[in-house]
Protein backbone atom coordinates (compact mmCIF):
# COMPACT_ATOMS: atom_id res chain seq x y z
CA UNK A 1 0.00 0.00 0.00
CA UNK A 2 1.21 3.57 -1.19
CA UNK A 3 1.95 5.91 1.71
CA UNK A 4 0.17 9.58 1.25
CA UNK A 5 3.80 10.81 1.12
CA UNK A 6 4.55 8.77 -2.19
CA UNK A 7 1.33 9.37 -3.82
CA UNK A 8 1.48 12.56 -3.34
CA UNK A 9 5.54 13.15 -4.76
CA UNK A 10 3.87 10.90 -7.83
CA UNK A 11 1.89 13.60 -8.63
CA UNK A 12 3.90 16.44 -7.77
CA UNK A 13 6.34 15.16 -10.11
CA UNK A 14 3.85 15.05 -13.01
CA UNK A 15 3.08 18.85 -12.17
CA UNK A 16 6.38 20.16 -11.62
CA UNK A 17 7.99 19.05 -14.79
CA UNK A 18 6.03 22.46 -16.25
CA UNK A 19 6.91 24.43 -13.43
CA UNK A 20 9.58 27.44 -13.48
CA UNK A 21 11.16 28.83 -10.07
CA UNK A 22 10.22 32.75 -10.00
CA UNK A 23 8.46 33.06 -6.63
CA UNK A 24 5.13 35.45 -6.21
CA UNK A 25 6.15 39.10 -5.45
CA UNK A 26 2.70 39.44 -3.42
CA UNK A 27 -0.06 37.60 -2.26
CA UNK A 28 -3.41 38.08 -0.98
CA UNK A 29 -4.16 35.12 2.00
CA UNK A 30 -8.16 34.46 2.49
CA UNK A 31 -9.52 35.61 -0.80
CA UNK A 32 -9.73 35.26 -4.48
CA UNK A 33 -10.44 37.83 -7.35
CA UNK A 34 -14.26 37.46 -7.87
CA UNK A 35 -13.71 38.23 -12.16
CA UNK A 36 -11.01 35.86 -12.45
CA UNK A 37 -10.93 37.95 -16.09
CA UNK A 38 -9.75 35.29 -18.18
CA UNK A 39 -9.39 31.17 -18.15
CA UNK A 40 -6.81 29.55 -15.92
CA UNK A 41 -4.37 28.47 -18.25
CA UNK A 42 -3.09 25.81 -16.20
CA UNK A 43 -4.72 23.57 -13.11
CA UNK A 44 -2.74 21.49 -10.90
CA UNK A 45 -3.67 19.39 -7.83
CA UNK A 46 -2.83 18.32 -4.99
CA UNK A 47 0.65 20.55 -4.73
CA UNK A 48 2.17 22.46 -2.03
CA UNK A 49 0.61 25.87 -1.22
CA UNK A 50 4.36 27.03 -1.57
CA UNK A 51 4.74 25.20 -5.13
CA UNK A 52 1.85 27.27 -6.17
CA UNK A 53 3.79 30.07 -4.85
CA UNK A 54 7.67 30.11 -5.86
CA UNK A 55 7.25 28.48 -9.45
CA UNK A 56 5.12 29.80 -12.48
CA UNK A 57 2.96 27.40 -14.20
CA UNK A 58 2.54 28.80 -17.89
CA UNK A 59 3.98 29.35 -20.91
CA UNK A 60 4.47 33.04 -21.63
CA UNK A 61 3.53 35.86 -18.62
CA UNK A 62 1.83 34.28 -15.41
CA UNK A 63 -0.11 37.34 -13.29
CA UNK A 64 -1.39 35.13 -10.45
CA UNK A 65 -2.28 32.01 -9.62
CA UNK A 66 -5.38 31.02 -6.99
CA UNK A 67 -4.18 28.41 -4.99
CA UNK A 68 -7.53 26.20 -3.12
CA UNK A 69 -6.84 24.45 -0.34
CA UNK A 70 -8.05 20.46 -0.04
CA UNK A 71 -7.98 19.14 3.35
CA UNK A 72 -7.93 15.44 2.66
CA UNK A 73 -4.24 16.93 2.50
CA UNK A 74 -3.78 18.42 5.98
CA UNK A 75 -2.21 15.80 7.88
CA UNK A 76 0.60 15.78 4.99
CA UNK A 77 4.13 16.80 5.35
CA UNK A 78 4.33 20.25 3.53
CA UNK A 79 0.58 21.42 3.96
CA UNK A 80 -1.40 23.08 2.91
CA UNK A 81 -2.28 21.07 -0.34
CA UNK A 82 -4.52 21.72 -3.22
CA UNK A 83 -5.20 23.08 -6.57
CA UNK A 84 -3.49 26.07 -8.42
CA UNK A 85 -4.75 27.77 -10.84
CA UNK A 86 -2.77 29.55 -13.03
CA UNK A 87 -3.67 32.93 -15.28
CA UNK A 88 -1.83 35.15 -17.53
CA UNK A 89 -4.54 38.17 -17.15
CA UNK A 90 -4.61 40.58 -15.28
CA UNK A 91 -6.49 40.18 -12.00
CA UNK A 92 -9.04 42.58 -11.00
CA UNK A 93 -8.71 42.99 -7.65
CA UNK A 94 -11.53 45.48 -6.89
CA UNK A 95 -13.59 42.93 -5.85
CA UNK A 96 -12.23 40.34 -3.95
CA UNK A 97 -14.58 37.26 -2.22
CA UNK A 98 -13.02 36.35 1.15
CA UNK A 99 -12.87 31.97 1.31
CA UNK A 100 -10.26 30.74 4.17
CA UNK A 101 -9.38 28.06 1.94
CA UNK A 102 -8.09 31.03 -0.94
CA UNK A 103 -4.84 32.43 -1.52
CA UNK A 104 -4.40 34.37 -4.13
CA UNK A 105 -0.48 34.81 -5.51
CA UNK A 106 0.67 37.49 -7.60
CA UNK A 107 3.89 38.59 -10.37
CA UNK A 108 5.02 41.74 -12.03
CA UNK A 109 6.71 45.02 -11.61
CA UNK A 110 3.23 46.25 -9.21
CA UNK A 111 2.82 45.00 -5.76
CA UNK A 112 -0.93 43.99 -5.93
CA UNK A 113 -1.42 41.16 -3.09
CA UNK A 114 -2.36 42.48 0.39
CA UNK A 115 1.38 41.26 1.51
CA UNK A 116 4.77 41.69 -0.09
CA UNK A 117 6.46 38.50 -1.46
CA UNK A 118 5.52 34.66 -1.76
CA UNK A 119 4.15 34.48 1.37
CA UNK A 120 3.59 30.49 1.48
CA UNK A 121 7.13 30.17 2.97
CA UNK A 122 9.54 27.08 1.56
CA UNK A 123 8.40 24.33 -0.07
CA UNK A 124 8.83 21.52 1.93
CA UNK A 125 9.94 17.32 1.29
CA UNK A 126 6.49 15.57 1.26
CA UNK A 127 8.39 12.89 3.32
CA UNK A 128 9.73 14.78 6.13
CA UNK A 129 8.87 18.57 5.95
CA UNK A 130 12.17 19.85 5.01
CA UNK A 131 12.67 22.97 3.11
CA UNK A 132 13.94 22.95 -0.17
CA UNK A 133 12.61 23.01 -3.35
CA UNK A 134 12.10 20.67 -6.69
CA UNK A 135 13.70 20.61 -9.58
CA UNK A 136 11.89 20.73 -12.90
CA UNK A 137 12.51 17.46 -13.06
CA UNK A 138 10.35 16.61 -10.08
CA UNK A 139 13.38 16.03 -7.68
CA UNK A 140 13.49 17.58 -4.03
CA UNK A 141 16.59 19.01 -3.52
CA UNK A 142 17.02 18.99 0.70
CA UNK A 143 17.71 22.71 1.80
CA UNK A 144 17.90 23.67 -1.79
CA UNK A 145 17.07 27.21 -2.66
CA UNK A 146 18.22 27.18 -6.72
CA UNK A 147 15.97 24.68 -8.24
CA UNK A 148 15.97 24.50 -12.15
Amino acid sequence: MFRTSSILILLTSATAILATLDPATSNTKGKYPANLGCSASKTSTAIQAAECSHNTRVSGTQTFAVFTTDHQYDSAHGAPYGTCKAYTCDADTSDMVADADSWTFYWGDKEIGEEEGEGAGCIKSPDDGTCGCENSDGTFVYGGSDCV
